[in-house]
């Protein structure tokens, strides 16, 4: 797993119980991603995964996560990541 998600998943698990009681049951459904593409005006193409973690019944709550398919993509969300840092209201 990625860093960022094993971040995550700690946080998670650390600050809420409920949260950790259903992980450690498994009860945490992984449905399977689709490719999307996304055209972003200062970027370009970003070819990114959807994904639904459902926290339980499929109309309950869930994580939705956008990581990138490949490497070129994965520059191209850091650099907008950048570029929205410089952007943002002082």
């Amino acid at each position: 797993a990625e860093p960022a998600w094993k971040a995550l998943l700690h946080r998670l698990e650390t600050r809420s119980p409920e949260f950790r009681e259903v992980w450690e049951r498994h009860e945490v459904v992984d449905q399977r991603g689709r490719t999307k593409y996304i055209r972003n005006a200062r970027v370009g193409l970003l070819h990114v995964e959807h994904t639904n973690l459902w926290l339980g019944p499929a109309s309950g709550p869930r994580l939705v996560s956008y990581p990138p398919v490949d490497d070129e993509t994965r520059a191209r969300l850091e650099r907008l990541h950048r570029i929205a840092l410089a952007t943002e209201p002082k």
